[in-house]
């Protein structure tokens, strides 16, 4: 199912993540002029090399990755609104993020808690963001490039952290095993208010 509402979640997502490259916030990686264009065709251009290609099909194989190729946090905005929401957990608190896409909740994320590391496996985002995470990324932020269970044993959390759609099941397991207190940010939200919410993350979540 994931595969066909890929292509529709990533084209949201490349005018979202080109105006948060120019937001005021992170800093102005791109000029107004290139921001559409060259930012948007990178997005793209990664898409169509490692989406559903021989390579990438392979490597999501050996890493079993099952979550879709979707950003969820796609702008500082939905960051920030999120991060205000989870302060009152994260706050002075070692965060791990599985499945952090881009790092754009965890960098909001590293503004109140003591140490975040986001985790990350799918190379597509971890590509997309290098130069705004190498410009922006604070010292206590750590992205970690790869499955989630390559890193168990290695870092250790007081929460972790779930903000996706897809193969949220999974995602809360291994979580278990990054901290003693596992937050599904958008299993929250629905809860709260479940008519309220995209039916497209409504069928990812019941997919997976």
């Amino acid at each position: 199912m994931w595969q066909k509402t890929a292509e529709n979640g990533l084209r949201t997502a490349i005018v979202s993540c080109a105006r948060f490259a120019n937001s005021s916030k992170v800093g102005p990686v791109l000029s107004q002029e290139q921001t559409l264009s060259d930012f948007s065709r990178m997005i793209s251009e990664l898409y169509e090399i490692m989406h559903m290609s021989e390579a990438y099909s392979a490597f999501a194989e050996r890493h079993n990755i099952r979550s879709a190729p979707i950003l969820t946090v796609i702008a500082d905005e939905t960051a920030e609104l999120l991060c205000e929401r989870l302060a009152p957990r994260i706050a002075g608190r070692t965060v791990v993020e599985i499945g952090g896409g881009t790092g754009i909740l965890s960098l909001a994320m590293a503004a109140v808690a003591k140490r975040v590391y986001c985790i990350e496996a799918n190379p597509m985002w971890a590509a997309a963001w290098t130069q705004i995470l190498l410009e922006k990324k604070p010292k206590h932020m750590s992205y970690l490039f790869g499955a989630a269970d390559e890193f168990v044993g290695c870092i250790r959390g007081d929460v972790a952290i779930v903000c996706t759609h897809s193969d949220v099941a999974s995602l809360k397991l291994i979580g278990q095993q990054f901290a003693p207190l596992v937050i599904d940010v958008y299993g929250e939200i629905i809860e709260a208010n479940p008519g309220a919410f995209d039916p497209l993350a409504s069928r990812l979540r019941a997919a997976s």
